[in-house]
């Protein structure tokens, strides 16, 4: 079984996260409140229960590996303007919403922004065999039905004559 499987089919089966590969715990915390503020919980799940920065980490860790220094920059850089326009705040996972959205609004035109974006979004409503959308929680944001097979419901097209 190819170790990126192994990985989604332990972290599925496990009422526990896995242990990170990459990211710091602080970091992970910092990419969850992001996660979090991208695809927000309401009524229904969000990045957060969808477990998007379980499959950022692994992704850094495996097929994204490349796009770690990037990424890592852009944190740094984003925690660094968090302690700049709030001193008394510390990191961005620590901010009130408010200044979490004041702050992802200023960068959001970024690379760093628009990669974790993308991140977010693959992660919630991937196939969750890829690791992400944990418990299926992104399709259900979709109302998607997982089925095995699908039924063409009855109409006029195969009415009788």
């Amino acid at each position: 079984m190819r170790a990126s499987l192994l990985h989604a089919v332990r972290a599925a089966a496990s009422p526990a996260p896995p242990p990170w590969q990459v990211l710091t715990p602080e970091e992970a915390a910092d990419l969850d409140a992001i996660a979090a503020q991208i695809i927000p919980t309401d009524d229904l799940p969000g990045a957060r229960e969808a477990g998007a920065v379980q499959f950022i980490d692994h992704a850094l860790a495996t097929w994204a590996a490349d796009q770690r220094p990037a990424l890592m920059g852009g944190l740094r850089d984003l925690n660094r303007e968090a302690s700049r326009r709030w001193p008394e705040s510390g990191r961005f996972a620590t901010l009130p919403a408010e200044r979490q959205v004041s702050l992802l609004q200023a960068v959001e035109g970024t690379p760093f922004f628009q990669g974790i974006r993308f991140a977010t979004v693959a992660a919630t409503f991937a196939d969750p065999s890829w690791g992400g959308n944990r418990a299926k929680a992104g399709w259900r944001i979709l109302g998607f039905e997982d089925r095995f097979l699908w039924q063409a419901p009855f109409g006029d097209y195969d009415a009788e004559g």
